[in-house]
């Protein structure tokens, strides 16, 4: 089954047509795909911070703006997420990511959010970019 991404702008994370996300505006930086954000009390996991799903959610963000700057049509195949210390809400977080290689279809990024210069997560994800809607077999 071909599945056809459409970018409408009502991204949760990155869409201008969201009212309810988080409007994400991403910029290059040394190098990396950066942004900054905070995150409200109410997705918190336990008090005072960031439930874990939105902290992967926010690292899968981060890398997929990555490639997408590197010029990439891709998805996300796979995400690993490492917790280091407990992400902050009500806090200013930047967000960093980038492309560590690419081979074929396959693309490899890392990701990572700072909170006071320290980092509080990482990820790696695979991203892959879809065959062709002319190469996909009956």
């Amino acid at each position: 089954m071909l599945v056809e991404f459409v970018d409408n702008r009502r991204c949760f994370f990155c869409g201008e047509r969201n009212p309810h996300g988080f409007s994400l505006r991403f910029r290059e930086e040394n190098g990396w795909t950066v942004a900054e954000t905070v995150v409200p009390w109410y997705l918190q996991g336990f008090a005072g911070v960031v439930h874990g799903g939105i902290v992967a959610s926010l690292l899968d963000e981060v890398m997929s703006h990555s490639v997408k700057r590197a010029g990439i049509s891709a998805v996300t195949g796979t995400l690993r997420v490492k917790y280091l210390r407990p992400c902050p809400t009500e806090k200013i977080l930047m967000l960093r990511g980038r492309v560590r290689r690419q081979k074929g279809r396959i693309v490899a990024a890392f990701g990572e959010i700072l909170y006071d210069g320290e980092r509080v997560a990482e990820a790696e994800g695979i991203f892959v970019v879809p065959k062709d809607k002319g190469s996909e077999r009956p």
